[in-house]
């Protein structure tokens, strides 16, 4: 399953609350009808129909559409009020109905040139009843199944969409290269909204209530479909979910509606409800959840009736909060297991309405999808033990060490995270094994131990002067030079995990000339498809802080639409519907970058402070490049500059590796969770077209300061007085002093290290640091 793209996460922050339409008795000033084929739709369905399985068309081209009900006939639900004077409601729900619009050049006209889309409008009025899991689909035309990607579709957004919590908003999907949420208008669930889609062949307007949502689609970046009928209130061939609530009034047009024309409809249909006073009924009772102790379980009810309305949730025929049609608390063992919830609703139109009983299990397992795998590190490297476990929580972690052979095992104190790691490991470490208990309030595990191996490099030495001294001393993890000549190796210059070049079916230029200022080491360019492909490993997908820096150059921008091109990515997908994990970083159709977490699939977006340009990247120009998360923000830095960022609590995120597919089996699997530079690890997307250089992770957030540094090739020199001296420290390189600021400078004598204590004298001395 495709996931869908998503916008900037700055277009995703609301910007207003729009007033939704709730239902008005205000007497109809103009018929609805009458004003819609005024204006010459090609087809038009009212929805006015109250038994059978035909919905006609209202227009003079009789393209009738079929009602298709759910295996009991209770969806779509025909006969509902609405624009003079019907209207139908679906249900969602795996038993779903909808309605099945023929695919006709009456839905989707095409130009002359028989490929590329002719002017058209779409309009419906839709009523979200429920909040969707992820994304539900009022109204689609086309397919995205992964290998066919074309057509277009409305979204009803949900929490699985990444959206901030309780909050929903409409988006709209014209594949490939249109991908827009609206965020502007938060959904008021049970209000009617007007929809209206224009598009001229490049130019579209998407109409929210009549507010106007304009964007462009370059050439090639809206694909119609010719042969998928249209679906209201199905995702089926996009695999989303069905619908769940009301839709009426739905025209299609063969040319290009204008504002003033979706205005009138705006106003005539606002005046133009039916408004039958109905009691509250049970649409879809609460279903029985499953879920561990300490961990969230939320009940829904969809519930039916003239509003406002009323929820009084029970637990045990106790009454509980909120008054809303979703509970959610966490589950506690053994207090809450086998809760029976259910929710009565009122109005001030019948009497009050009480759903079924749904049971809450809460379970008190642990389990272990992975425990601690046997590594071998290089001297010097970095060496990380990883366990993945879920269940019950708290989860709690103690690690401990044997050094004879697994015979017996120490406490390491302070090791009680998921992850353990050892820095700058050594040949006398070989053969230490390490094990974690794992504990939960109501059991504990002991998964078999992992044993480090430790190997001298056999890898030529990288050297580490200039501005590889500088990125080597902020310690990272791993560090790809890129300063290879021919071959396939692209070595780790720090660390174990060297990657190999993959030129696929495109090509691998050496030598290329750097960016890094200063600097002289070559980089490499990645043209048609080549990659760089680092196998996984735990140390490069930290479950704490971590940093994660490149070197960048675009050959070329974007063509528009989904020309998506990924820079670098370390990110999990095994294709069957399990979570991704990890995360990719794009070079995005609108010039701009964007960080994207998994399984969030919030966009991050950034620019170059470069407002010549639009703040925009440019062809041909470098730039240096780095995300740092560290657990409180993500952050993204563009050429030494912090240019964007945004709340890790905000986007769900699990590093590569960490998480756990639906069957309970870890979530890494051989060749789906590797690391790779210029391309995103499931293949999705585009390959970057460009020059790469000096790659490096960190298990740590870099500072603002050692970001600047690098992007700046340089070494910040820090002084400070300490009573009558002054103490002077650097990072790396040779400190250097002079009497004159403009030199010239010699290298201070003997051994000097940093920090320096140096006693204040009546002579000036000016100090700077030389890096080799």
């Amino acid at each position: 399953m495709k996931m869908p793209r998503k916008p900037p996460m700055s277009s995703l922050m609301p910007c207003a609350t729009a007033t939704a339409f709730l239902l008005a008795a205000a007497a109809s000033a103009a018929d609805y009808p009458t004003t819609i084929l005024g204006d010459q739709p090609s087809a038009y369905y009212r929805f006015e129909e109250t038994s059978g399985t035909t919905a006609f068309d209202s227009s003079t081209n009789g393209v009738n559409a079929t009602i298709t009900y759910n295996s009991v006939s209770t969806s779509p639900v025909l006969g509902e009020p609405g624009i003079d004077t019907n209207s139908f409601d679906f249900l969602g729900g795996s038993d779903y109905g909808y309605v099945d619009i023929p695919e006709s050049r009456l839905i989707t006209p095409l130009a002359a040139d028989g490929t590329n889309s002719a002017p058209f409008s779409a309009e419906l009025w839709v009523r979200p009843t429920s909040y969707p899991a992820n994304w539900s689909v009022p109204i689609l035309q086309g397919v995205n199944n992964g290998t066919i990607v074309d057509g277009w579709n409305v979204y009803v957004s949900g929490p699985g969409a990444g959206n901030p919590a309780g909050q929903s908003y409409f988006y709209l999907d014209m594949r490939p290269g249109v991908f827009n949420g609206y965020a502007d208008f938060l959904i008021s669930f049970g209000a009617w909204y007007h929809l209206v889609l224009t598009f001229d062949g490049t130019n579209g307007v998407f109409y929210i209530n009549s507010v106007a949502h304009p964007f462009t689609v370059g050439a090639g970046g809206f694909v119609p479909d010719t042969t998928q009928d249209a679906l209201i209130g199905s995702g089926s061939s996009i695999g989303w979910l069905p619908f769940n609530g009301g839709v009426d009034e739905v025209a299609f047009y063969t040319n290009v509606l204008t504002a003033s024309q979706v205005a009138t409809h705006y106003t005539v249909g606002t005046n133009s409800f039916r408004v039958v006073p109905t009691g509250a009924g049970i649409v879809t009772s609460p279903t029985p959840q499953t879920n561990y102790s300490g961990l969230p379980v939320t009940f829904t009810v969809t519930a039916s009736g003239t509003l406002p309305l009323t929820y009084m949730w029970l637990s045990n025929s106790i009454p509980v909060d909120p008054n809303a049609s979703s509970f959610t608390f966490t589950a506690q063992y053994p207090q809450n297991n086998n809760a029976n919830i259910e929710v009565i609703v009122t109005n001030a139109y019948g009497p009050p309405a009480t759903s079924s009983v749904a049971a809450l299990t809460v379970l008190t397992n642990l389990n272990i999808a992975s425990p601690p795998g046997s590594i071998a590190r290089n001297v010097g490297s970095y060496a990380a033990f990883h366990v993945t476990a879920d269940g019950a929580v708290p989860i709690t972690y103690a690690w401990s060490q044997s050094t004879d052979g697994g015979y017996t095992f120490t406490p390491i104190p302070g090791a009680t995270n998921q992850t353990y790691w050892l820095s700058n490991v050594q040949t006398n470490q070989s053969g230490n094994q390490y094990a974690v208990l794992v504990s939960n309030p109501f059991t504990s595990s002991n998964p078999p131990a992992g044993t480090l191996t430790v190997q001298p490099r056999t890898d030529p030495p990288v050297p580490l002067n200039g501005y590889g001294a500088i990125v080597a001393a902020d310690r990272p993890v791993a560090y790809w030079r890129l300063d290879e000549t021919n071959g396939t190796l692209a070595e780790d210059a720090v660390g174990t995990f060297d990657g190999a070049y993959s030129p696929g079916s495109g090509t691998i230029t050496y030598g290329a000339t750097t960016g890094i200022p200063h600097s002289t080491d070559p980089a490499v360019i990645l043209a048609n498809g080549a990659t760089i492909q680092i196998p996984f490993a735990p140390e490069l997908n930290p479950d704490t802080a971590w940093s994660a820096e490149v070197w960048f150059q675009p050959s070329s921008l974007g063509a528009g639409g989904g020309d998506y091109r990924v820079i670098l990515s370390s990110e999990y997908n095994n294709f069957s519907g399990s979570p991704w994990n990890g995360w990719y970083i794009y070079q995005q159709p609108s010039d701009t970058i964007a960080f994207v977490p998994q399984p969030g699939n919030g966009f991050i977006v950034a620019g170059p402070d470069d407002p010549a340009n639009g703040n925009l990247l440019v062809a041909g120009k470098w730039y240096h490049l780095v995300v740092t998360d560290d657990l409180t923000d993500f952050n993204v830095y563009i050429n030494g500059e912090l240019r964007s960022g945004f709340p890790v609590s905000g986007i769900p995120f699990i590093p590569d590796g960490a998480g756990i597919n639906n069957d309970g089996s870890p979530g890494i699997t051989a060749g789906l969770g590797q690391t790779v530079i210029g391309e995103r690890t499931d293949g999705a997307f585009n390959t970057f077209e460009g020059t790469v250089d000096d790659v490096a992770f960190y298990n740590y957030a870099l500072t603002s300061q050692q970001v600047l540094s690098h992007a700046l090739d340089a070494v910040q020199l820090s002084i400070a007085r300490a009573g009558t001296n002054v103490v002077l420290t650097w990072p790396v390189g040779v400190l250097q002093k002079s009497t004159n600021a403009a030199g010239p400078y010699t290298d201070v004598s003997g051994t000097v290290t940093s920090p320096k204590t140096n006693a204040i004298g009546t002579r000036t001395i000016f100090w700077r640091v030389r890096v080799p």
